[in-house]
């Protein structure tokens, strides 16, 4: 195994690794096509770090995807991309008009009024299952943290949940995260903002 950046026609793999790891999370109910839309616009963005963990045949089996600019990065994408994003947001409502509202209501979520998101941002890691307890996690973790580095970014933050989560939280803290605050996002969702100094 090796890890090397992603590539752009690679944004298919990237969505059905995610659909694979995140099969009962919000953002996989929106559907192939959108997830596939927004690692496209990821994989464009002048910001973004995206890099894969590759088996001996160059085939992804796991990513870290995010930017070394958080403030206002996803609105960046939706802007440069929202013809894109309006049509597969359209495909996934037809079957769930709810789909809307709650994308809605996720996407107007606030920092907390001290963070001025002046950090780089872990925004998704994953791997195929046959990878889990690997040291997989770990090793691309470890690659995205250089790469934000190489882009001048002095910490990382992510996103994690807050309840049921004791073994992933503490995977993050062993690798220097710390918590910065608690939040709630739409529909009662409680998580921790974690971020780590980089040296």
């Amino acid at each position: 195994m090796r890890i090397r950046n992603v590539k752009l026609v690679e944004q298919a793999d990237l969505a059905a690794i995610h659909k694979t790891a995140f099969n009962d999370f919000f953002l996989s109910s929106l559907g192939l096509s959108f997830l596939r839309t927004y690692y496209k616009s990821c994989l464009l963005e002048a910001s973004s770090i995206a890099v894969g963990i590759v088996d001996e045949h160059d085939n992804l089996k796991g990513f870290a995807t995010g930017t070394s600019k958080a403030a206002g990065y996803h609105k960046r994408l939706f802007l440069q991309h929202a013809f894109s994003f309006l049509r597969s947001i359209a495909r996934s409502a037809i079957g769930n008009p709810k789909i809307i509202y709650r994308l809605a209501r996720n996407i107007e979520k606030r920092p907390k009024k001290n963070d001025k998101k002046d950090y780089a941002e872990l925004l998704s890691i994953a791997v195929l299952p046959e990878l889990k307890g690997s040291g997989a996690g770990k090793a691309l973790l470890e690659r995205f943290e250089q790469e934000a580095k190489n882009h001048d970014a002095k910490r990382v933050a992510l996103t994690t949940d807050f309840n049921n989560n004791e073994r992933v939280i503490a995977f993050y803290q062993k690798c220097g995260y710390e918590i910065y605050y608690d939040f709630v996002t739409y529909p009662n969702r409680h998580m921790y903002k974690m971020i780590k100094t980089l040296y």
